[in-house]
């Protein structure tokens, strides 16, 4: 059951949408819902990573006072490049009333990294040996289309709803795969759909989601459209923004109309983004953004930090560290 959360006719809501990214890898995202005053109505992390000790997902939920209060964690797939520094997070932020969903990792433990055997540990532990009513909620098992969350809101506000729902893996591409694990076809990727009294508010977290699992999301489109939108307010692009991600360009045009915003992040070792892919993006999106300036040899860390007023129905970016706008010759 939805949690209600009362609003009265004078309460102004934002969201801020932080997308960090590392000077070779690594990337994170935080999504929040609050009031002028500053006041969290919903909180979401997805993934961690840290470099030379820096995290700036760490940095960010203390400075908006999450200790112990983060509503949703959700760690995409056991890659290192989305994993360093989880554990922590989890142990910071999260009690047993949050929700935690991942990749069905516990199964396939001896074919994760070092790194993210501990993490799986860590989350392991939380809930071994504990009585019923003192698990945490842990969802290794989310696929499509679960309803992972939601709020509902009462009062004058315009705001009636929240839903984050499950787009990534599909049982029948990551819940299927013998041998060696690719974990990208298990990968969580999710909506967040903020359902207004006149428009809905959309965005789209697609982690490192691949060409089969996106081909079949088009596939499922007719059937589902009513629960997940191909226009967005802002995009996660999937997987560094690399051809093999590249028909969620397709998924993006189904409706002939362009979303807001997208952003990006750097492999380095990969070579990604791939610059021709962004080009190709700039027919289904207005502004793309990546964490590092990507037209020049030293690449950097960075955040892409989106603020939506609801009200007045605008968005602003703001760009720390080596983040920036794609430019396109």
């Amino acid at each position: 059951m939805k949690k209600t959360i009362t609003l009265g006719k004078d309460d102004k809501l934002f969201i801020k949408v932080y997308h960090i990214g590392y000077s070779k890898q690594g990337e994170s995202c935080i999504f929040l819902l609050y009031t002028s005053d500053k006041k969290i109505l919903y909180s979401l992390a997805i993934d961690c990573y840290e470099e030379e000790q820096c995290n700036i997902t760490d940095e960010i939920l203390k400075k908006w006072k999450l200790e112990n209060r983060l509503d949703m964690f959700i760690w995409t797939h056991a890659h290192d490049d989305h994993s360093i520094g989880i554990n922590k997070i989890i142990e910071k932020y999260c009690t047993k009333d949050s929700i935690i969903c991942m990749e069905n990792v516990f199964q396939i433990k001896e074919q994760c990294s070092e790194l993210c055997k501990e993490n799986i540990e860590h989350i392991y532990n939380l809930n071994y040996k504990k009585r019923a009513k003192n698990k945490w909620k842990i969802n290794p098992l989310t696929c499509f289309p679960a309803l992972l969350d939601g709020r509902q809101f009462n009062g004058e506000s315009d705001i009636k709803n929240l839903n984050v729902q499950c787009i990534s893996p599909f049982p029948e591409i990551g819940g299927m795969q013998t041998g060696r694990i690719n974990h990208n076809k298990s990968c969580i990727a999710c909506i967040i759909k903020i359902e207004m009294k006149n428009n809905d508010i959309n965005f789209l977290f697609a982690g490192d989601m691949e060409y089969y699992t996106i081909e079949k999301l088009i596939m499922e489109y007719e059937e589902y459209r009513d629960i997940i939108p191909c226009v967005y307010n802002y995009i996660k692009i999937p997987h560094h923004g690399s051809a093999n991600a590249r028909n969620m360009i397709d998924f993006l045009a189904l409706e002939g109309k362009k979303s807001g915003f997208a952003s990006t992040s750097v492999f380095v070792n990969k070579k990604l983004p791939d610059p021709q892919i962004l080009q190709k993006y700039k027919s289904v999106v207005e502004e793309i953004a990546c964490t590092s300036a990507i037209d020049v040899p030293q690449y950097g860390t960075g955040v892409v930090c989106l603020t939506f007023d609801l009200s007045l129905k605008t968005v602003t970016p703001v760009f720390y560290g080596m983040a920036e706008y794609v430019h396109f010759s």
